[in-house]
């Protein structure tokens, strides 16, 4: 036992001393006075060392120019696809119903514009046969008029003459009755019926858009309030429904008009009718007094008759002439309907772009880094929303990455595109990535410059930076966006030259001096022989500085004196 006292006790008297031991070396300044160091060859690499996070270089959201549901979607996270590849399709029977639909009404538009035009070419041959016939109506009630005249103021003439002129004038005036009912039977069983089956139909197709106009504007105005569509879906399709509303009214009216318009002329035809009826009875009367009277038909009463009848010609020629304007009703007509139909079409033209465009294609070679949605979810327009639309996939090129670090304000000036760059990342360890810089910011980034301009950042607290990116070509499939990266962009590098310790430096700038040990110290000189030196230094790293003049290798430095803060001691306490 006494010996296992003595041992024990030795062992407490050891451990003791070697603590006191330990915290005298730990007490002791980091740099004895005859510590020296050697001027060396070596390198010397200028390094600003900062943290970031891997992106891709480019990277597209994916979203859909349709609002609807997701059908079906093709790819997967992580998959490669092509551009121009097929990634998912939106419903489409919403938009095939609207293509069927117009497509109807483009058909009946162009059955409209076909029959308006026949109206105009119907309108417009009887327009210019009735003036023809008029004209030469014109022409046979002169020649009456002149002959009349003539045998009022010459000799008279035999009652065969007489006779012949009378044949001549019924001849006449039966052609006459007979163009003049063609052109009552043609614009009563024809023309009038066409133009106001047209007119008609166009109100029903205007009355229907507008009640489908409705219909949708009440189906959207639901929609919002269950929070499936945007205000400005339902403000137009309030203006949709009011513009359908306006072609409604513009419709009835246009039908109202030309139903009026066709009871006027149709009135007008039937009164030349009757004229011409009256024509061909007056000249069966006088066809029947030239045949019974065996005199010349010289007299007063037979001029003013002529005379009658020229004016009466006159006035059907003018009252046919006034009858053009009809013509430009009905080329009017055409027009509208051409309007009509060119608008259908645009609008059917829309719905079929609407309807490829439910098929979402990939705009970019990449990966699918990321899927948004899944089949049966519902999503916005990306042009037609007040939002920015639902994203449906993002599409990454992994080829080329970056490296995005914040760089301390006392670091950015080394700073310049093309610097290389060493990436490491802690899923790869001992591995090196190689990049380049690419891209400097001008100005601090947004927080730090925010922090400056609203008075909360101070010296004290606040830590300025500048954005950098780092750009990897041919990026290694190791490297993954959201990565963390350590980042280490070579400043400056120069290999196998002299250098010397930066703790040997007395003074900064690029002629400081150092402390040259001449003579060492021995048992005969305690203390070395020392000369002071201006050197010419070049780069300098975290240890070492470039030597470009003034010392040689092998020549011995005594260090600087530390000139911090007091080093602090450790107590070490055994329990």
């Amino acid at each position: 036992m006494k010996k296992l006292a003595i041992g024990c006790s030795f062992l407490l008297l050891c451990a003791a001393v070697m603590g006191m031991w330990v915290a005298h070396i730990l007490a002791k300044p980091a740099q004895k006075s005859d510590e020296t160091e050697k001027v060396t060859r070596g390198d010397v690499v200028v390094k600003v060392i900062e943290d970031g996070t891997i992106e891709p270089l480019s990277k597209v959201d994916v979203k859909s120019k349709v609002a609807g549901r997701i059908l079906r979607l093709y790819v997967h996270e992580g998959q490669t696809v092509h551009q121009g590849q097929i990634l998912a399709t939106i419903d489409p029977i919403d938009v095939i119903n609207q293509v069927k639909a117009l497509e109807a009404q483009l058909d009946a538009a162009e059955a409209r514009l076909a029959s308006a035009r026949k109206a105009a070419l119907l309108q417009d041959q009887q327009t210019s046969a009735t003036i023809a016939q008029y004209q030469q109506n014109l022409a046979q009630a002169k020649a009456r008029l002149d002959e009349a005249e003539l045998q009022a103021t010459a000799q008279p003439q035999l009652n065969i003459q007489a006779i012949q002129n009378a044949k001549a004038a019924l001849e006449a005036a039966k052609a006459n009755l007979k163009a003049q009912q063609q052109a009552l039977e043609l614009m009563v069983k024809t023309t009038h019926p066409n133009a106001v089956a047209s007119a008609r139909s166009a109100y029903q197709q205007a009355l229907a858009q507008e009640q489908n106009a409705a219909l949708n504007l009440q189906r959207q105005k639901q929609l919002l309030q269950k929070g499936f569509v945007s205000q400005s879906a339902v403000d137009a399709a309030d203006e949709t429904y009011l513009v359908a509303k306006a072609q409604e009214q513009e419709a009835k009216e246009k039908l109202d008009r030309i139903e009026e318009a066709n009871a006027i002329e149709e009135q007008s035809a039937r009164s030349q009718v009757a004229a011409a009826q009256a024509q061909v009875a007056q000249a069966e009367a006088a066809l029947r007094q030239a045949q019974l009277n065996p005199q010349p038909i010289a007299s007063q009463d037979e001029l003013a008759s002529a005379k009658a009848a020229y004016q009466q010609a006159l006035a059907q020629l003018a009252q046919a002439r006034s009858n053009l304007i009809q013509n430009k009703m009905r080329r009017d007509d055409v027009l509208a309907a051409a309007a009509d139909a060119q608008q259908i079409r645009n609008q059917l033209n829309a719905a079929l772009v609407q309807l490829h465009d439910t098929t979402i294609y990939s705009p970019m070679t990449g990966v699918i880094t990321k899927r948004y949605v899944e089949p049966g979810d519902l999503i916005t327009s990306a042009i037609s929303s007040f939002t920015s639309g639902s994203p449906i996939y993002q599409v990454a090129d992994l080829g080329t990455m970056l490296v995005k670090i914040e760089v301390n304000e006392v670091d950015i000036n080394k700073i310049r595109v093309g610097m290389p760059t060493q990436v490491t990342t802690s899923a790869s360890p001992g591995v090196v990535f190689w990049g380049r810089v690419s891209k400097v910011a001008p100005a601090a980034s947004s927080y730090t410059a925010a922090a400056a301009s609203n008075g909360t950042a101070t010296p004290q607290n606040t830590v300025i930076r500048f954005p950098v990116e780092i750009r990897i070509d041919h990026a290694d499939p190791r490297l993954r966006p959201g990565m963390s990266a350590h980042c280490t962009i070579i400043v400056a590098a120069r290999h196998n030259v002299l250098r010397v310790p930066v703790d040997c430096l007395y003074g900064t700038g690029s002629h400081p001096q150092v402390k040259v040990v001449l003579v060492p110290a021995s048992a005969d000189h305690p203390k070395p022989v020392t000369q002071m030196r201006t050197i010419q230094i070049g780069i300098q790293d975290d240890n070492y500085a470039e030597v470009l003049s003034g010392l040689k290798e092998g020549e011995v430095l005594m260090p600087a004196p530390y000139t911090g803060p007091p080093r602090q001691k450790f107590d070490i306490h055994e329990e």
